[in-house]
């Protein structure tokens, strides 16, 4: 098993949610960070960790900015450190931000469930799998649904199509953000029209695009502008300011959409099934239940 690095600030007892957990449970606590990564809460795959803000706060608009900077680091710590103790070859990050997203306890937390070649039958089990997890023995999660149309269901939509979503959220947006850019985007190895993009992070640093075949309405990416294909190649600065610009898109989303939660993921590695060789963000409002088809 992973060696746990616990730090002094943890006592024998803390809480996640309404549940007391032993210090047992904590796999890493940096020193002077206000977050820590728990394991050995029902994992789904063999090193799965949830991270998890000391202080309980349900939504990721609760957190400050120093609590959503600290959550950040302590997932790729425990990821570098998931790293030299097991067979990984690449992460599933996600976030359930709210209730009507599937949040099994009102305590935010983040997923770092580790991946490996064949490990499930088909790669997209991993998401049913973390639908259905609660840190509560005998308790199964059972979120609302939602339509998810399957991959043939789901058609690439024209230019126009795009343009028309990006400038409705660009709109909304007020001044929050920093300039959009005038010219073609690189993603991975496409280049994107600079017309699908609709925020652009007051450094630079980061963009969010609207979505060529969304799985729902508001089905966005957050990217890094530089071409980085994993988490752990980020720079501090870009990492901070991509994750700050993930909340800042999530709430534009859910104001224009008159949505209440969200979903967010990121697929840091091929076989966590990344499709382009670029670290991106995807967030998924959730408008309404409605059946899920998947």
């Amino acid at each position: 098993a992973a060696k746990r690095q616990t730090a002094s600030v943890v006592g024998s007892h803390l809480r996640f949610a309404h549940l007391r957990l032993g210090a047992t449970k904590v796999f890493y606590a940096p020193p002077g960070k206000s977050a820590l990564a728990l394991s050995e809460l029902k994992p789904i795959l063999p090193g799965h960790v949830v991270v998890v803000p000391m202080r309980s706060v349900a939504r990721l608009a609760d957190l400050t900015d120093q609590e959503l900077h600290d959550v950040v680091e302590t997932a790729l710590a425990a990821q570098e450190l998931l790293r030299k103790h097991y067979d990984i070859t690449a992460f599933n990050w996600a976030l359930k931000d709210g209730p009507s997203a599937g949040q099994p306890v009102p305590h935010l937390h983040l997923h770092l469930v580790p991946r490996r070649p064949g490990d499930l039958k088909e790669n997209d089990l991993v998401y049913e799998l973390i639908d259905q997890w609660s840190p509560e023995e005998g308790v199964l999660n059972v979120p609302p649904p939602i339509d998810i149309p399957g991959d043939d269901q789901r058609r690439a939509r024209s230019e126009e199509e795009m343009a028309a979503e990006a400038r409705q959220y660009a709109a909304a947006s007020g001044d929050v953000g920093g300039p959009l850019p005038t010219s073609a985007v690189q993603f991975g190895k496409f280049s994107l029209q600079p017309t699908q993009v609709f925020f652009a992070s007051k450094s630079g640093l980061s963009l969010a695009t609207v979505n060529l075949k969304p799985l729902v309405p508001g089905h966005v990416l957050v990217v890094p502008r530089r071409v980085v294909a994993l988490m752990q190649e980020l720079t501090p600065e870009e990492l901070s300011d991509l994750w700050a610009t993930v909340r800042q898109v999530q709430d534009l989303l859910l104001r224009c959409l008159g949505a209440s939660c969200a979903n967010l993921g990121v697929q840091d590695g091929r076989d966590a099934g990344q499709s382009v060789h670029h670290v991106m963000s995807t967030s998924c409002p959730v408008v309404a239940r409605l059946r899920n088809s998947r």
